[in-house]
């Protein structure tokens, strides 16, 4: 059964060797994985600046190849400023994510309490004049309202790029209602992804993954919902689904649920195609 996928969120890129990683592009393109983004994280970095620049040819090295589509994705800004975001700007990332789940100088984590700082809204008003998608993913709740407000107020759609409902499973990293509908009525996209805390709790099933897609789908329609694995960075993720492989057990289980080939194509493919479409050229 053809799978085609787009992730929205990987970690491959910093957790294995160069040589290692151009391999597992090459085993991602015949699962049928069009696009990744692959996540630069940051947060226990000593040099971050110089690791991105690594990243960035190495991604233009396999991009050059018409291979799987890699797109740079920073997960957590903690060392941007007001002096050194040209330099950022300088490696062409699609997305960049403010925190991770604690506070730093620019916002509040997931797991902290604080908001949006002032230099948090310069540096994000900075990178939207610039074209750079903002993740929502990790910020807590008052932060996740102030972004999305400076975003919506450009004209731009909202993103999350791995996340699972608050509504089907409470945690900090979930979105609630009320986040998942500003997403949705922006026009953007939420990259569901197969962390087992996330979905449920670490003995996590396709049956769990299923469970979100359900809640979505009921409550916000199919157009606005995508996959974003977080492979790498988790070692906890559902049974059976631990692989791009793995994406075409997952399908034919989805069509056994009565689900279309073509809200499939959304839910893998197409709805991310769309958000990534309205910035670049896919």
């Amino acid at each position: 059964m053809e799978t085609r996928l787009i992730d929205l969120h990987n970690d491959v890129i910093t957790e294995v060797s160069s040589k290692r990683f151009l391999n597992y592009i090459n085993r991602a393109k015949s699962a049928g994985v069009e696009v990744i983004l692959v996540s630069v994280w940051t947060t226990k970095m000593q040099q971050p600046m110089q690791e991105i620049k690594k990243y960035r040819q190495l991604i233009d090295t396999v991009n050059a190849k018409n291979k799987t589509k890699l797109l740079l994705h920073i997960e957590d800004a903690w060392f941007i400023n007001e002096h050194n975001i040209e330099q950022l700007l300088e490696y062409k990332p699609f997305s960049i994510g403010l925190t991770w789940n604690e506070d730093n100088s620019l916002a509040g984590g997931a797991q902290s309490d604080g908001g949006l700082t002032q230099l948090g809204k310069t540096i994000a008003e900075r990178l939207l004049a610039n074209g750079i998608v903002i993740d929502l993913a990790h910020l807590n709740r008052q932060s996740f309202s102030q972004v999305a407000k400076l975003t919506t107020a450009q004209g731009k759609k909202l993103f999350c790029s791995h996340t699972c409902f608050d509504d089907v499973n409470p945690n900090p990293r979930n979105l609630d209602r009320n986040q998942v509908q500003a997403i949705v009525d922006s026009g953007g996209v939420i990259g569901l992804t197969l962390v087992a805390g996330f979905l449920g709790n670490k003995r996590a099933t396709i049956h769990d993954v299923y469970a979100h897609i359900m809640y979505f789908i009921e409550n916000f329609g199919e157009d606005n919902i995508a996959i974003g694995t977080d492979f790498f960075g988790t070692v906890d993720l559902p049974r059976r689904l631990v692989k791009y492989g793995d994406f075409r057990r997952f399908k034919r289980f989805l069509v056994k649920q009565d689900f279309s080939n073509a809200v499939i194509d959304k839910i893998f493919y197409q709805n991310a195609n769309k958000f990534l479409s309205s910035y670049i050229q896919v």
